[in-house]
């Protein structure tokens, strides 16, 4: 799997509550997405574990990857298999870890669902349908279902499905559906949205990595 397409999954979720169209909503569906959007913009920081799990259905094989992810405001940091990226609000740090060597760049406004992490927390200029499918339990949790279909027709996936802890509003899972034929899954292990972290925290610090090869690709 390409580490932008797996880094763009961690973003996709809690993006999708800023421009959801009133026209084409689900009332109930929107309580409960203002609700969960609510913590996590007023959360001083947010530490998640997460899984992913990408099916490939035309051969029919799965993928399993951890990771962590924290974020504050516009920031964040991402470590998921060998790599581990940082964005200071500013510019994209990503360490290669076997390779011993970082590449800074630009964020790209323009990427989009898969590609992205941020924008699974931070998507607020999209614009969704959104429809409360009800109610379901898995191992014992007591979930809402939500469907989300972008309006526009040129993303690389046609449906979000998220599974919102009833009790505390707080993701459990999300299942993407990409036009690639695959299907991404991500599992929230364990949140933590009380942690106060400072600014330090989302800038890498080559100090840290002695002998690593920095590559700047910013214009």
């Amino acid at each position: 799997m390409k580490l932008n397409i797996l880094a763009g999954l961690i973003i996709v979720i809690y993006s999708c509550f800023g421009t959801l169209l009133n026209a084409q909503d689900d009332e109930r569906a929107g309580r409960i997405l203002d609700e969960f959007s609510g913590q996590i913009l007023s959360a001083p920081s947010l530490s998640i574990d997460f899984t992913i799990i990408m099916s490939r259905l035309r051969d029919d094989t799965i993928e399993e990857f951890d990771g962590q992810l924290t974020m504050k405001g516009d920031k964040y940091r991402l470590n998921v298999m060998d790599m581990e990226s940082w964005f200071d609000g500013t510019s994209v740090y990503t360490l290669m870890k076997d390779v011993n060597e970082v590449i800074i760049s630009d964020p790209d406004e323009q990427e989009g669902l898969m590609s992205n992490p941020v924008k699974l927390f931070t998507l607020y200029d999209e614009e969704f349908k959104y429809k409360l499918i009800g109610e379901t339990n898995q191992e014992g949790a007591r979930l809402y279902e939500i469907d989300l279909h972008p309006v526009e027709l040129d993303h690389n996936f046609h449906t979000v499905k998220l599974f919102i802890y009833r009790d505390k509003y707080f993701l459990h899972s999300a299942v993407i559906a990409g036009k690639d034929g695959n299907r991404y899954t991500f599992l929230v292990n364990y949140y933590d949205n009380t942690v106060h972290l400072t600014d330090s925290f989302f800038r890498f610090d080559e100090n840290d990595h002695p002998g690593v090869e920095v590559i700047d690709m910013r214009w």
